[in-house]
């Protein structure tokens, strides 16, 4: 249910981006995109925990905090 529910997450903020950035031809990265990504990968890294595979569970948590910061960065500016 965590792989599902962090896929489907993610899948909609890729969706909100590709309309940004294809349909309206706007290059900026939407905030939007960034907070389903970052939930969506932090369901995705509950998941591999509790499946005990450790190896994409730490990558997951990297790829979890990268867009994270971005949002963070694109707020304070």
């Amino acid at each position: 249910m965590y792989f599902l529910a962090g896929l489907t997450l993610v899948t909609i903020g890729w969706i909100i981006q590709f309309y940004k950035t294809v349909v309206l031809k706007d290059k900026s990265i939407n905030p939007y995109f960034l907070v389903l990504y970052f939930i969506g990968v932090l369901f995705l890294v509950i998941g591999n925990l509790l499946a005990g595979d450790m190896v994409s569970f730490l990558l997951n948590l990297v790829s979890a905090f990268l867009p994270l910061l971005i949002l963070l960065t694109i707020i304070r500016n």
